[in-house]
């Protein structure tokens, strides 16, 4: 909890509003003691009753501005103090979700996360700002006011106490029924938040088949039920306050009424009715707003539920304690794969994976759709968790790498390229961790190894040019470049390349393969392709069927051996031939 940094701001907040009430609570009794003073004024004492009568004036007054004053001052420090909780609570999840493996983002729709981080955390503010400001004002103002009605007349404020009971239990039955409606509320919101992400993200698919009727079909009634629970929400708060504000104005009458008769048998001054009076008037605001009170406290406490929710959830991939290990890199980067098996949601996508590469060189992955290439490479920079001695790198077990130190050293192009909303430059140099003069020329190079330089040539700004969210201004074998010019940016020792040339033809795919040659020697790379005659000059060629090793040995040495690699490599080179006599 984030509520300890601001504690001191709080309780000093809390001392000014103790100020502020008890200046407020001395305005009624110096009334009472004016009104009383002119009443029993004697023949003579004209004078004298003037010089009080001033003196409370003038006092009232100098209560009026003083808490006006210190009002304010309490409020800032209490608001800021909420503000500051949200600052740091936001930081805190933020970094949370930074930490979080791919399962958590499976589980959690990115709107729903977007949902909590803003509008959830928005709540929990309102909760230790005005919520704790308001609760405290209110608690304070209901305990020095009774002690003074007790202390004026206790049986008139046995009287005024008799609308209570209902408050009370009117209170205690909408609040949860607004922690109800909140929290439903917080989740539909959430829903909806996703259903949006999706469709501005997919709004090319959507206008190609044209699903924009049904799309807005499907927003409107996702839209229509978090009006339903909005309604729900302000039907309940909508009906409390009321509530309070009719059994506040009955014990107003009941106080009039009793409290005139009192006067009538002189069991009571006319100056302590009007302070009664006065004090009952301080406590309508405090009555009034506790429904609004009522509603921040419920809204805010399924918000915090839901934000401790995501604080709570762990990473299924554990970083090693710090210590573990010595140094920034994982020395020479050699890779053994021992029994590698991997199970996500149930599914067993990786059984009993061995193989064992040298550092400095090349292992190409190759396999039909879904056996398992992918989830391997993900395995290795520990984007899945892997059973401890599984995987070797350096020499060194995987999981007694600190995370940042393994993924330091690897450069990673998946397939599909995600690109910042940033210029090209910046995206290829997205990797650079320090910036030096030499960095410029660091980003040329590695475009023109991933056959980038003449398309950038192209481009209205060159390298300055925006790329557009998710890189929308480039195409699919432009992102997939760029992408691949970012991992050799980086320089690291273990270079993936995960089928992140399939958005080119095959020519191209070997043009670029050749160019990055020179690059890959002397670096342990690991290249996934779907085109088998792109990566038969690999070291070793690892052949995947159904998350098994089906095949492993070099292009010669599979196609000897008559299996999968060399059904795959016929069954690839007739598709080019036939392609080539079509063209002809």
């Amino acid at each position: 909890m984030r509520l300890r940094p601001e504690l001191g701001g709080i309780v000093l907040g809390a001392i000014c509003l103790a100020a502020t009430n008890a200046l407020a609570l001395s305005i009624p009794w110096l009334i009472k003691g004016a009104i009383d003073a002119i009443r029993a004024a004697a023949a003579g004492q004209t004078e004298a009753v003037h010089a009080l009568v001033v003196r409370n004036v003038v006092l009232i007054a100098a209560c009026a501005v003083v808490q006006g004053l210190i009002r304010t001052w309490s409020r800032i420090l209490i608001f800021n103090a909420g503000r500051n909780i949200e600052y740091r609570l936001r930081g805190d999840v933020f970094r949370h979700l930074l930490r979080q493996d791919a399962g958590f983002f499976r589980a959690h729709p990115t709107g729903d996360v977007m949902s909590r981080l803003t509008n959830d955390l928005g709540a929990v503010r309102m909760l230790f700002g005005p919520g704790l400001l308001n609760l405290f004002n209110t608690a304070l103002v209901y305990l020095t006011t009774f002690w003074l009605l007790v202390h004026l007349s206790p049986r008139l404020t046995l009287w005024a106490l008799l609308p209570y009971p209902a408050l009370l239990a009117g209170a205690r039955l909408f609040s949860r029924k607004m922690y109800k409606a909140s929290r439903a509320i917080a989740e539909q919101l959430g829903t909806l938040s996703t259903s949006i992400q999706e469709d501005l993200a997919g709004i090319a698919v959507i206008k190609h088949y044209t699903l924009e009727p049904e799309r807005q079909a499907k927003f409107r009634g996702l839209n229509d039920e978090y009006l339903v629970r909005s309604l729900a929400l302000v039907r309940a708060r909508g009906s409390l306050m009321p509530l309070f504000a009719v059994l506040g104005g009955a014990g107003t009458l009941i106080v009039l009424w009793v409290g005139g008769r009192e006067v009538i048998l002189g069991h009571m001054t006319v100056g302590g009715l009007v302070a009664f009076n006065a004090y009952l008037v301080l406590l309508s605001w405090p009555t009034i707003a506790l429904g609004w009170i009522i509603g921040i406290w419920q809204r805010g406490l399924a918000a915090w539920a839901r934000v401790r929710e995501l604080l709570a959830t762990a990473s299924r991939i554990a970083d090693p304690p710090a210590g573990t290990g010595a140094g920034e890199t994982i020395g020479a980067p050699s890779i053994e794969v021992r029994d590698l098996s991997v199970v996500v949601d149930g599914r067993l996508l990786l059984d009993r994976v061995s193989f064992s590469l040298r550092a400095g060189a090349t292992l190409a992955v190759v396999g039909p759709t879904g056996a398992g290439k992918t989830t391997l490479v993900d395995a290795i920079v520990r984007m899945q968790e892997v059973a401890p001695g599984a995987i070797v790198v350096g020499g060194r077990d995987v999981t007694q790498i600190p995370l940042a130190t393994l993924r330091r050293q690897v450069g990673y192009a998946p397939q599909d390229a995600f690109l910042f909303s940033a210029t090209v430059a910046e995206n290829i140099g997205f990797g650079i961790r320090e910036s030096t003069p030499e960095d410029p020329a660091r980003i040329r190079r590695a475009a023109e190894a991933a056959g980038l330089a003449p398309d950038i040539a192209i481009l209205p700004d060159g390298y300055d040019t925006m790329v557009g969210e998710r890189g929308i201004t480039l195409s699919g074998g432009q992102r997939q470049r760029v992408a691949l010019a970012r991992a050799l940016c980086a320089a690291p020792q273990i270079l993936i390349l995960d089928d992140s040339l399939s958005s080119v033809d095959a020519q191209t795919e070997r043009e670029i393969l050749t160019r990055l040659r020179p690059i890959l020697a002397g670096r342990t790379s690991i290249l996934i392709s779907h085109r088998v005659a792109a990566v038969k000059d690999a070291d070793q060629i690892l052949v995947l069927d159904g998350g098994r090793v089906a095949e492993l040995g070099t292009h010669t040495t599979l196609l000897a051996g008559g299996g999968v690699y060399a059904s795959l490599y016929r069954e690839q080179l007739a598709a080019e031939a036939l392609a080539i006599e079509k063209v002809a």
